[in-house]
């Protein structure tokens, strides 16, 4: 289960990104360029952040550049099958 702001669980799924798990379920995350990894406005905080997959060039380029923290991460970029607490800021 991903665990959305301490409230709303969703199942986990293998291949979809978080901003996609979030759309399906009616959460609400900022994602005004489309999902493509360009404007950061999905940026996520994530408790278990060290199980996760590295990120991707697209997501690292962004990170790098706006210098996230390690357990920030951007939504429509990550994909888990692990279970995980998400922060929406």
């Amino acid at each position: 289960m991903i665990k959305f702001n301490n409230h709303k669980s969703i199942p986990l799924s293998e291949s979809k990104t978080l901003l996609e798990l979030a759309i399906d379920h009616k959460i609400e995350l900022n994602h005004s360029c489309g999902g493509h990894g360009t404007c950061g406005t999905c940026r996520v905080i994530i408790d278990n952040y060290e199980d996760l997959p590295a990120r991707n060039a697209i997501e690292l380029e962004m990170a790098n550049d706006r210098k996230f923290n390690p357990n920030e991460r951007l939504a429509c970029q990550t994909i888990t099958n692990i279970q995980l607490k998400v922060k929406i800021p």
